[in-house]
Parts: C-alpha cells; structure tokens; sequence
C-alpha cells in the first residue's frame, strides 16, 4: 500500500505548475530594446532583470556590426535598485547595426548572459542580420563541480547519520559510556572522519571551481578573485559559514569519537555537532534556485527540510548497515531480538518522517520550479528530476519491505538495506546535479540544426504563413507570407508586426516590423533576436496595401 501511495504522490507533482517562473536572471526590460531602431544614437544602456543581480561578475559588452567593441562602457549596478544593470556610452555612436552582450550572476548564484541587437539610423545599410547572435542559454557547468557537491552531501550525511544513530535511534539504556563501547572502535572513528573528510575536502575544491564558473576566469586564476566571491556572492559567503562551521564540527567529532567523557558530556557535544551541521545546511540552501523565488523564504525552507531529510535518511541507514550488527552483538536470543528491533522500530518512524518531508517539499519544488508539465520530460534539469523521483519510489520500496519485515520480526534486515544505502546515495548524485541545471533551459536536442517551424492559419479568406527556420535563441529569420485563398494569389502588404510574449515567464514583449520594403509577392521576411528559450505566443497584425487589417496568432517554440 505505501508504494502505491507514494507513486501517487508523485504523480500528483506534476499536475499544477505556475504559469511564470524564475530560475535565473533574465532581461525583464532594456533600453534599446531588442530589434529596436533608434533615429538617435543612445548615450546608455539599461537592462532591467526580473530580480536583483549579485553585485560581482557582471558586464556590458558593445561591439558593431564588424565585431568592433566600443571602449570606455562599463556596467554599474543601479544603486537603489539592485535588479537594474547600467552603461554609459560615452562616444556618439554612428549609423550602424550593435550588438550588446551582457554577463552577470543571478540571485540564486547561477552565471547568466544574453545579447540585444539594435540599430541607429539607417545602419548604414547594413541588415539585422549583419550582427548575428546566438545566445547561451545557461553556461555549463564543470562536471567536478556536481561531483564535490555529491562528495559533500555523502559526508555530511555520514555524519548525521552516525550522530542520529548513537544519540536518538539506540535505546537510552544503550546510550551510557559503558553500553557504547562500540563507538570507541576504530571503525566508527573511521566512518565519522571519513565523513568530516570529504565535507571538508568538498567545500575546498568547490571554492575555486565555483569562482571560476561565476568569474568566467581558469582555475589556477581564481586566486584573485577571492576577496571579490567573499564579499560581493552569496556563494561566498555561504561558503565561509560552511567552512567555519565545518572545523568546528571536527574539533567535536574527535571529542565526540575518542573521548572518555561522561555520558551527558558527550551526548551534549554530539547534540551541539548536529546543530552546527544544520546551521551548515541552512546556509547552504541560501546558494541556490529557492533564494530567487518570490517568496524566498518558504522555499529556502522547503529546501532545506528537503536537504536535511535526504541527508538523514541516507546517513542513517549506512549508519544501521554497519553498526546495528555490533551493537547488538553482545546479546542473544530473544534479548538480541528484542534489541535489534528496537533500533528498527526507532529507524522506521525517523524514515516515515523524512518520506513524507520529501514528498511534501519535493511536490512544492517541482512546482514552483519547472515551467510546465513537458519540460519535466524534455530539459535536462526535468529529466535529472524525474530520475531522481523514480529512484525515490525504489527507495522507498525498499524501506517498505524493511518496515513489513520489521512488523514481523522473523528475520534481520539484510542485503535489502545496502541495495536502499546505494540507491540513497544515487539520489544524492541526482540533487547535487539539480543544484547546478536550470530549470529553464532549452529541450535536449541531439545537436542538429533545428527543424524548420511552419505554420498557416487561415483568417476571413486570407491564409497567413509564419515561418521561423531557426526557431533557436538569438538571431532568427522570420518569414510571413499573405495569400488571398479565394482569389489564389498573393496579398501586397503595408506593414506587419509580430509582437511576441514569453508565455512561461513575465518578460517584456518582442516586436518584429516587416513593412513592404522587406519582400514582394505576398512574402515578407525580417531578421530578428529571440532572448529566451520556450514558449512564444506571437500576435501577427496585418496591414495590407489597401488598408484592410488582419490579426491571427500563433505559438511558436524555441530552443527545440
């Protein structure tokens, strides 16, 4: 009944999605605009982004239509409004086609950039197309990166798992100095340092790592740079309490592991580990998606009861494969059952807990995170996730069948806890990679050149023909054509406009003008930028030569 019930859940997280969200940082609004034909040359730049930028890392680039950058623009951060990105242009800049291309780091800590084409004057003659752009949608991220993440993950589950078993699982009367003999045993000092080490070992190589991605700078140059990640990012930050906290928490484990303390000694410093471990976690899930949610604190909660929960549940149940045998090992008969089922009972009501922390939390954040139901099945980031909830569903098969055995109490838990142990820490993996993946990235391709987009609509005996060949984020050429379906012959047109709007995040709207002087014979084409990848609904309005209008809409994909 409980898998069941857990495959329904499950399911269940993938029926609502918000109709906008924000993974990263993206240009709500900018002057010029995208596509925009200026009659005088600007003397500023201004990106406006759905929510505020992290104050190092960010630039604004101009170049010309020959790739020429201009000197002297330098990016500054509005200093009332954290959200708004600056430039002054400080030469006047002559009829021409420019580029603007612009890096920063978005609120959740994750390195973004895009680019806006525009024109001034008559451009010299030159086309859109004379500045062609294709814009990243995300910058990978280095795949050791997820890897320390995972490292660290697995150690600070260790730990906590350890910890949980010796202070809440055991039976108090198992917890005295005398009755935890066990833990002054080489392999639970060595499961505990193993623990410490790798947390530690993981934050310090993901320092440099991390400040290379955001930086865009090599390894061995992120030196430089750390003043800059320590006061100016909140990964920096984030990182020195992790890191403080994490040499206090040795300082504990070796008193905790190989001290002969009282018992109320050593329970009150195991009870302090923990707590710096949990403040340890808190602020990791400051360093992430849920800190650029609008309502940040319930998600920065969500994710840390997520984390926490996850994190437990593994530790645990390496801590009960390893230990619950010796433990146990002094006893006989029906003492040792009595024992050994004790510590299950105490397991399996901490695991029910974390099932329901994460199928709860883990609901909220595919919604709160994924743009619609397909991208679950066709982005990277969906696709990690539905892994990831598949293995939970495994996992938690596992557990059930650990819980009816342990209702019965005919036979000790066995293989079937190690198969749960390494399935816990491929899920780990999973989320550490999540961390890392955008949300609102493109659909997974197989690197081909997109398939062109044609569609036709037919309105009050005219049939509207919009296509889009590149359909990818940047530079796209777009093609209407008009036809008089009763009569068969092409419509000559005044002017055409395509205003397009994001239909999965509340950006400004995109504006294409095709006038007659861009085709003949009923068929029209403009070059135009795309700044994100997804879902367009595109408002095509029609004036024709002699001054009939028509208006239809279509939808049009981009990225796939």
């Amino acid at each position: 009944m409980l898998p069941v019930l857990l495959v329904l859940l499950s399911i269940c997280s993938g029926l609502s999605f918000p109709q906008s969200t924000s993974a990263h940082s993206y240009v709500q609004q900018s002057v010029p605009a995208q596509n925009e034909v200026l009659d005088k040359a600007p003397d500023k730049i201004t990106l406006l982004f759905n929510e505020s930028i992290q104050p190092a890392y960010y630039q604004i680039v101009l170049m010309d239509s020959s790739g020429q950058k201009i000197d002297g623009v330098k990016a500054v951060i509005d200093s009332k409004n954290a959200a708004l990105l600056e430039a002054n242009i400080p030469v006047k800049l002559a009829d021409d086609i420019y580029n603007i291309s612009w890096k920063a780091v978005s609120g959740d800590g994750h390195p973004v950039e895009g680019g806006i084409v525009f024109q001034v004057g008559d451009g010299a003659g030159k086309k859109m197309s004379d500045a062609p752009t294709t814009l990243p949608d995300s910058k990978s991220v280095n795949p050791l990166l997820i890897v320390m993440r995972w490292l660290q993950y697995t150690g600070q589950s260790l730990v906590l798992g350890l910890l949980a078993l010796s202070l809440f699982l055991l039976p108090a009367r198992l917890r005295t100095s005398e009755a935890t003999t066990w833990m002054r045993q080489r392999r639970y000092a060595l499961f505990l340092w193993i623990g410490m080490a790798l947390t530690v070992v993981a934050l310090l190589v993901q320092l440099p790592l991390r400040i290379a991605w955001n930086a865009d700078i090599p390894v061995m140059q992120t030196t430089t740079e750390l003043g800059n990640t320590f006061r100016e990012t909140t990964f920096g930050q984030v990182w020195l309490i992790q890191m403080i906290t994490a040499v206090l928490i040795v300082i504990l484990v070796a008193l905790y592991a190989h001290s002969k303390l009282a018992t109320a000694a050593k329970r009150a410093i195991g009870m302090i580990a923990i707590a710096l471990m949990i403040v340890q976690l808190l602020a990791k899930s400051l360093d992430g998606h849920a800190y650029a949610e609008p309502y940040a604190g319930i998600a920065i909660a969500a994710d840390f009861i997520h984390l926490v929960s996850a994190l437990v549940w593994s530790g645990a149940l390496v801590a009960m494969a390893v230990f619950v045998p010796r433990i146990v090992a002094p006893f006989t008969g029906e003492e040792r059952k009595t024992v050994y089922w004790s510590i299950v009972r105490r397991f399996s009501w901490w695991a029910i807990i974390s099932v329901a922390a994460l199928l709860v939390t883990g609901i909220y954040g595919s919604i709160i995170y994924l743009p619609s139901l397909m991208a679950l099945f066709n982005t990277a980031y969906g696709l990690t996730l539905l892994a990831k909830m598949l293995l939970f569903l495994v996992m938690a098969a596992f557990g059930a069948m650990n819980y009816v055995k342990g209702r019965q109490q005919k036979e000790e838990l066995g293989k079937d806890l190690m198969w749960e142990v390494l399935t816990g820490f491929v899920i780990l993996m999973l989320a550490a990679a999540l961390v890392h993946l955008s949300p609102q990235a493109a659909p997974i391709s197989n690197g081909a050149t997109p398939k062109q987009t044609v569609q036709t609509q037919e309105v009050d005996g005219y049939e509207i023909k919009l296509e889009v060949p590149q359909a990818q984020m940047g530079s796209n050429n777009f093609i209407v054509s008009v036809k008089n379906k009763n009569e068969a012959k092409p419509v000559d047109v005044e002017q055409i406009t395509l205003t397009m709007n994001h239909m999965d995040m509340a950006m400004a709207p995109t504006e294409i003008l095709l006038t007659a002087s861009d085709g003949k014979d009923g068929v029209y084409q403009k070059t135009g930028m795309v700044s994100m990848n997804g879902n367009w609904h595109v408002k095509v309005h029609i004036l024709t030569k002699s001054l009939d209008t028509i208006d239809t809409e279509f939808t049009l994909r981009i990225g796939q």
